[in-house]
């Protein structure tokens, strides 16, 4: 793995990918070589289907009574349109669960049924079908059909209470069939274990658009926007019928006619002409969801219904406030939790934490944000009265669903897959489960030891990139799951231009140049990776990882890639010199700090983090340090030293402190004049105290303290004089015949100190580097 690099990279790899490319090219398909490769790697290997997989206005609707009971649940809304039956359509407090809500209500009014709609409340009425909502909304609206979308197939308690008063539900979802499905009327599932449905992996919005297509009879193509935001804010496969809608609902939403949704896109800055599966993702996902999550999700439904412009602009407001509390909230957590993994040791297998004050709602989402920083497992809970209510993230490898499952007694109930899972549990519970889960994690050691993994489409030089190889991948859109966009890994280049941008420098602007084609140079940007980046040095080899995508600015386009990923070959030098030592310097992780001075060393031992180390130059082993930083916080007396540091691990940074209480090197070496003016001053002392004097001494022959102490040493060694506890005597006899005192021990190691302090000290941090790695 590279250094600085935050992923372990792999690149697709596929058998005969020679043969295939020649036979498409020789097939007539006038793409670039790099085009087809990434095609071939994604499984499209036939013309026919990069044909289809390029086509921006496919046509795949599959026949809706292909669903199994949708003959069923088409009679049945019939006959209680035509016999004015009250209905009630229950949805879910998501996106997805709001615009299917949407698809439905609307559909039901304009063939004039008597229709009313319902989003539960997270906070008071949990996911799915709600026993008690179910007994007020049959009580109170007085309704004999009930509708669910996004929800209702492991709804069985309140579904059934519904059925044996008469009143019938008709279930609309897409979520994972469990082993019984609940006794419904009609259950509308694309992977209905009875179905023939040929496309399982539609959203909750994409079923109810089927459902109002089969009722009809013909698409209801006013609510493709809406299924196309489901589609993508719950990150739902886009590939074959889903391509279909988003794509259809993406061109639907330029010209929309919503006031709301307009006003929302506006208020974001969002081009109405330049709107894609990232606005979904980035605008309009997070903001439905931000109401859900902190409350009522009704306002989110009223934002995209609404024809009146005044009530819009009123709704847009609430919604982005919702979501800059959630953000708020998220952030506070994360700041929390940080707070509580800085206190621990180590940090550990499975991060668990819980607190009373932590919106249940924001937990999974900063759950996942946690993953994403410390590649660990993540529950956290909202602590309730008896109760803990939790939601959590995993890594790859590690399945969530498994570990809950082997500790479900610790649990009241759970559900969720692999990579998320939502949770509760008993509050004097809570400590036991924690302690089990940490047991359970003791298998998957290696798979939080490793990083997390970025998979790379195609390895390209810089000289392979232009506008036109952007605009052909922009013919796979719509990205999104099971369609990412393309991953492109830049062959190591030089980086030419560098520099920090923002009003807080978080993110940078890096420039590379082909190491043979210098004329060659491609812009780069990295979105909050400044700490990542902070210590490369133009001219030095990097590798990157990154998006393509087309900068314009005054007029000019040009392609510059989004950066996910960077690595170098080469150590990573950082430069902390200064006259104070950052207080951040002792918070590293997994480093060696080494000094000249033991005494110095020693009063540090309890200030760096854990798996950290303290030691000195002469104490450092000649090899099998395991710390992958190295942190020189003093120079070395001598160039061996600091050699034998540099090469006593296998470092990814090395950190130059190399901080002084003086200078040997800006004081120099005593001349012959000052060496004789001291002589003949300490010739007329009978004693005294070099310290207490030092200071006098140095004003009184205008001679540098630093080298007063070396010529003192200097004299000692030559037999001129004695020193006994700080105390100088001079000797009655001095030894006979000329001594040349730059023979002295001292003043040998002396020059040479001054020599590696130079370098440490004054010399700038590329010279370093190329003196201990010729690069």
């Amino acid at each position: 793995m590279l250094n600085l690099a935050k992923y372990s990279w792999t690149t697709k790899q596929v058998e005969d990918e020679e043969l295939i490319l020649a036979q498409l090219q020789k097939a007539g398909l006038e793409h670039s070589p790099a085009f087809l490769r990434v095609c071939i790697r994604r499984g499209l290997t036939t013309p026919e289907a990069i044909k289809e997989a390029t086509d921006q206005k496919p046509q795949l609707y599959h026949d809706p009574y292909l669903m199994f009971d949708m003959d069923k649940a088409i009679e049945r809304i019939n006959q209680a349109i035509d016999s004015g039956e009250k209905m009630v359509i229950y949805g879910d407090y998501d996106a997805d669960g709001i615009t299917s809500t949407l698809i439905l209500y609307e559909g039901l009014m304009t063939v004039g049924a008597d229709v009313s709609y319902y989003l539960p409340n997270r906070l008071t009425d949990g996911y799915g079908p709600n026993l008690d909502r179910y007994k007020s909304l049959i009580d109170e609206r007085e309704v004999s059909l009930i509708i669910t979308c996004d929800n209702g197939v492991a709804g069985h308690e309140a579904i059934d209470y519904a059925q044996s008063v008469g009143v019938d539900v008709i279930v609309t979802d897409h979520h994972s069939i469990q082993e019984t499905l609940p006794d419904a009327y009609a259950i509308i599932h694309p992977a209905h274990p009875n179905g023939n449905y040929p496309f399982h992996e539609l959203s909750g919005a994409g079923v109810a658009l089927k459902l109002m297509a089969a009722l009809l009879e013909e698409i209801p193509t006013e609510s493709l926007e809406l299924a196309a935001i489901g589609t993508v804010a719950d990150m739902m496969s886009l590939t074959d019928e889903n391509r279909t809608i988003v794509l259809a609902g993406l061109q639907a939403m330029e010209m929309t006619q919503r006031v709301g949704l307009e006003m929302l896109l506006k208020d974001a800055s969002v081009s109405m002409d330049s709107i894609n599966t990232q606005t979904i993702g980035f605008v309009i996902g997070p903001r439905l969801n931000a109401v859900g999550r902190l409350g009522d999700p009704t306002p989110g439904l009223e934002l995209l219904a609404t024809l009146d412009e005044a009530e819009a602009k009123e709704l847009v407001l609430f919604v982005n406030t919702q979501n800059n509390r959630r953000k708020s909230i998220e952030q506070t957590i994360m700041e929390e939790v940080e707070e509580r993994l800085d206190a621990y040791e180590t940090l550990p297998d499975i991060i668990i934490e819980a607190s009373p004050d932590w919106a249940a709602g924001v937990l999974g989402i900063t759950a996942g944000k946690i993953v994403r920083k410390y590649n660990r497992p993540t529950i956290l809970f909202q602590n309730q009265d008896e109760t803990v209510k939790g939601s959590g993230r995993s890594i790859d490898g590690v399945n969530l669903f498994e570990l809950l499952s082997e500790n479900k007694d610790h649990l009241m109930y759970f559900g969720g897959h692999s990579q998320a899972a939502g949770m509760t549990g008993r509050a004097d519970d809570y400590h036991t489960f924690k302690e089990a889960m940490g047991q359970s994690m003791l298998k998957y050691q290696e798979e939080i030891n490793q990083p997390a993994k970025l998979e790379v489409d195609i390895e390209l030089a810089t000289t392979d990139i232009n506008e036109s190889l952007v605009e052909e991948f922009d013919l796979l859109q719509p990205f999104g799951m099971d369609n990412e966009e393309p991953v492109v890994m830049i062959e190591e280049s030089i980086i030419s231009q560098f520099r920090l941008i923002g009003s807080d420098k978080s993110h940078v602007k890096i420039s590379v140049q082909n190491k043979e084609h210098r004329e060659s140079e491609l812009q780069t940007i990295g979105f909050s990776m400044a700490h990542q980046a902070r210590d490369l040095t133009l001219g030095q080899p990097i590798q990157l990882v990154g998006k393509l995508g087309i900068n314009e600015w005054n007029n000019v386009r040009m392609p510059q890639l989004q950066l996910e990923d960077l690595g170098v070959g080469s150590k990573i030098w950082v430069d902390v010199r200064g006259s104070k030592m950052p207080p951040q310097l002792l918070k590293l992780k997994d480093a060696i700090y080494v000094f000249d001075r033991a005494n110095l060393a020693k009063s540090f031992a309890d200030a760096v983090e854990s798996g950290s180390e303290i030691t000195t130059y002469k104490e450092l082993s000649n090899g099998g340090i395991t710390q992958k930083k190295l942190v020189l916080m003093e120079p070395a007396g001598s160039m061996d030293e600091l050699e034998r540091a540099v090469a006593s691990g296998d470092f990814s940074e090395i950190y130059l402190g190399s901080y002084l209480e003086e200078s040997k090197y800006m004081a120099g070496l005593p001349t012959r004049d000052e060496t004789t003016k001291l002589y003949v001053w300490v010739r007329k002392q009978n004693e005294f105290a070099i310290r207490e004097n030092l200071a006098i001494i140095s004003q009184q022959l205008s001679i540098h303290t630093t080298t007063l102490k070396l010529l003192f040493m200097m004299f000692f060694e030559a037999g001129f004089v004695t020193i006994d506890d700080g105390v100088l005597h001079n000797v009655e006899k001095i030894p006979e015949g000329k001594t040349d005192l730059t023979t002295m021990d001292a003043y040998l190691k002396y020059e040479e100190a001054m020599q590696v302090e130079k370098l440490m000290n004054f010399e700038p941090i590329d010279t370093i580097k190329q003196k201990f790695e010729g690069k």
